[in-house]
């Protein structure tokens, strides 16, 4: 078996670079941590063009989808076949998320209540412009210490 230690960074296709930066930037306070690919030869061999944010300290690319992705049905929010990014909060700012969801015309699921058993408080489920599914959720064991994760050139 590997020695995997952690998720390093994901990747989320979109339509619209700039209208996905402006969302995960003043909708979810994510910041710019660069752009790749702007080379048109590259990207003709087949490179993603796409730019880099962090949500705490979690690395992840909104990259230009390189055909039309198909657009769920507006009101399903929760994700298909119930996939979606899930990115957590702490509890004293979850009605933060609620408060820039309502005032950035989002439209969005909850909270919804998660089960006592487990580790999840609430959720808030919704969509990117591009359709993405995407979920907020504040954790009970928020105070939990896990590693910490190491600054890195973002490539």
């Amino acid at each position: 078996m590997a020695d995997v230690e952690t998720l390093s960074h994901s990747g989320i296709c979109v339509h619209d670079l700039k209208e996905a930066g402006d969302f995960y930037c003043n909708v979810l306070g994510a910041t710019h941590a660069g752009a790749v690919n702007f080379i048109t030869e590259d990207t003709l061999r087949g490179r993603s063009v796409h730019e880099a944010y962090m949500l705490g300290d979690f690395l992840f690319a909104v990259a230009l989808a390189p055909d039309l992705m198909p657009m769920p049905p507006e009101d399903q929010l929760k994700g298909a076949m119930g996939i979606r990014h899930a990115f957590t909060v702490k509890r004293d700012h979850f009605d933060d998320v609620l408060s820039k969801l309502k005032a950035n015309d989002c439209r969005f699921e909850g909270p919804v209540d998660q089960p006592e058993a487990g580790p999840f408080g609430q959720s808030i489920y919704f969509k990117d412009p591009s359709g993405n599914f995407l979920e907020i959720v504040w954790r009970r064991d928020e105070d939990a210490e896990y590693n910490a994760v190491p600054d890195m050139a973002i490539g």
